[in-house]
């Protein structure tokens, strides 16, 4: 964080997914697999167990939308260096998957989106810096990009390429962003004006990236946690506010954790305890204030899902940052002339062994939450990125990859039709949702719809669920499907539903 300079207003109140089906997807429903017991006496009760739910999509469609969003601020250019370094790693992974390379938008954004009233040193007026803009420009020690004239975004669509060279050259030299943006950063706001999910339209450079059909993968790479102020509230005021006994506090970057923060129930205090510049304070339990002063982390998740139809489904948000914890404050002497009491700093979670650091960052690690198993946090300082990386790109994988059934499937008792229920969800003209459920093939005799067993595929050793359309029907905009299959319990005897 950086000092503030100069003045502001005072502290203010607190798609549609589309999907070219050629067969269906499991959806974002878990299926539950159950289990048979081995009682002799009556039938057998069915107990669920769950499963991961990034092993059950089930998706003919390849079209994947990745966002990067990179902070920019001082201190950070050995965590750029270490995404450029290890990038490659994540392309590889993605080239892995079956059918190679996935169709791929990949844009840039930065977390500089200004603080105060523009006399903040490297940080435009609040609303500006770059607004979440894609940043495409060359930098670095790169000349070009590669990128054809008037592109904003990486585009590999079908063999279709809008750059030169490789897609990791124009990538490395596009994320070299540097670190002289606002020491504010605004990570949540970027995303979200990057891609139009703060209600209002994206910005003109970034339209066509979003895909209607597209799965959505986010990835932040930040050292900081996020310091998004609400509209209208004047967070960076700076010229009342100048003390340690001023309304908002001394003009320095604590004042996103005392605003920003809440642990052990109440907000981070500001004052040294007995004013002994020596002090520290460890906090537990830290998570966002959610009171307006900030933007509330549940507003920007469910922003950002409002970008998909499915979004439980469609949707991967990955950060490599600071963690939420330990949460420590500690106290520093003042700028000469400046106060007469200690100021708070928090102190960094973590150092990397590159000298990299981060701070602690409960709102970045609640937003993750918000996505459920769909989220991944990974630590910025956990060495090169390459393996935190690749656990992304597996992340993306599992929206691509069949599932993979490795227990025997029963048999509905006393008949030899594998006991799996299939239920479809797709919208309807006015994009309704409605819930249907698909017959086994072994009952329609083959006639589409319908679904069945097939063999697992690469790499899998077991079965996965695959489901025939009607060709005589056109497919809807988009399709899912949740599955529940029973399965049969290893060592235990049931003939009547085909275990042995």
């Amino acid at each position: 964080m950086i000092p503030l300079v100069g003045g502001f207003r005072s502290l203010g109140s607190r798609r549609r997914f589309r999907r070219a089906l050629g067969w269906l997807s499991l959806g974002a429903l878990a299926p539950a697999l159950f289990a048979c017991n081995a009682r002799t006496v009556e039938r057998p009760d069915i107990v669920p167990s769950m499963t991961d739910k990034s092993t059950v999509s089930l998706v003919a469609n390849r079209n994947v939308d990745l966002l990067f969003l990179i902070d920019d601020s001082s201190s950070m250019k050995l965590s750029q260096d270490n995404l450029r370094r290890n990038f490659p790693a994540f392309m590889t992974a993605l080239k892995n998957l079956p059918g190679g390379l996935p169709n791929v938008h990949i844009a840039i954004a930065s977390s500089d989106m200004g603080a105060g009233d523009g006399t903040i040193n490297a940080c435009g007026p609040t609303g500006g810096g770059k607004g979440g803009i894609f940043q495409y420009a060359p930098r670095g020690d790169c000349v070009a990009t590669g990128l054809d004239a008037g592109a904003t975004y990486i585009s590999d669509v079908n063999g279709v390429r809008n750059y030169t060279g490789s897609l990791e050259d124009v990538f490395t030299c596009m994320a070299a962003l540097g670190q002289e943006g606002c020491g504010f950063e605004h990570q949540f706001a970027a995303i979200t004006r990057a891609l139009g999910a703060d209600g209002q339209a994206p910005p003109s450079e970034n339209q066509g990236f979003l895909r209607d059909d597209a799965y959505l993968a986010i990835v932040m790479i930040t050292n900081e946690d996020d310091c998004s102020a609400s509209p209208g509230v004047g967070l960076f005021e700076n010229s009342a506010n100048t003390t340690i006994d001023s309304q908002l506090g001394p003009p320095i970057g604590f004042r996103c954790n005392e605003y920003g923060h809440i642990c052990d129930g109440v907000h981070p205090d500001r004052h040294a305890p007995n004013g002994d510049v020596n002090a520290t304070r460890t906090y537990g339990s830290c998570v966002s204030a959610e009171d307006g002063v900030l933007r509330n982390v549940a507003d920007v998740a469910a922003g950002i899902k409002k970008l998909k139809t499915d979004p439980d489904n469609q949707i991967v948000f990955a950060a490599i940052s600071g963690l939420a914890a330990p949460y420590t404050v500690h106290w520093k002497s003042p700028p000469p002339g400046s106060d007469t009491k200690p100021w708070p700093e928090i102190s960094h979670y973590r150092t990397a062994a590159d000298g990299s650091f981060a701070d602690p960052s409960p709102r970045i690690s609640q937003l993750v939450r918000e996505f459920g198993s769909n989220g991944l946090q990974l630590d910025i300082c956990g060495g090169e990125f390459s393996g935190a990386l690749s656990r992304i790109a597996d992340k993306i994988a599992d929206r691509i990859r069949k599932p993979c059934i490795t227990g025997q499937v029963a048999k509905k008792p006393g008949t030899a039709i594998d006991d799996c229920t299939v239920t479809s969800f797709s919208p309807d003209d006015s994009g309704k949702v409605i819930e249907q459920p698909i017959a086994a093939c072994a009952d329609t005799n083959g006639a589409g719809p319908c679904w069945q067993l097939a063999a697992g595929e690469n790499g899998c050793a077991g079965q996965t669920i695959a489901v025939v359309p009607d060709p005589a029907v056109p497919p809807p905009i988009w399709e899912n499907a949740g599955v529940q299959c029973a399965l049969c319990t290893p060592g235990v005897t049931d003939a009547a539903r085909g275990c042995p």
